[in-house]
């Protein structure tokens, strides 16, 4: 894993520590999968999980909805 890789997991994990009292949940979500989504060089297996990853904050909207 690079240094550029590192950092941008680090700088996630502090995203997803406070994401519980985030004002704006969705958007907390969207700032830590653009972070990892803006770093290349991911392992194929990474990259995909991203990838997928990608569409939970929309998923979780509509079962949260009434």
């Amino acid at each position: 894993m690079s240094g550029s890789q590192q950092q941008a997991l680090i700088d996630a994990r502090k995203l997803v520590r406070t994401f519980g009292s985030a004002p704006e949940p969705r958007r907390r979500a969207q700032e830590v999968l653009s972070i990892l989504k803006r770093e290349n060089g991911w392992p194929p297996a990474a990259r995909a999980e991203i990838d997928a990853t990608e569409a939970w904050p929309s998923d979780v909207s509509l079962r949260l909805s009434p």
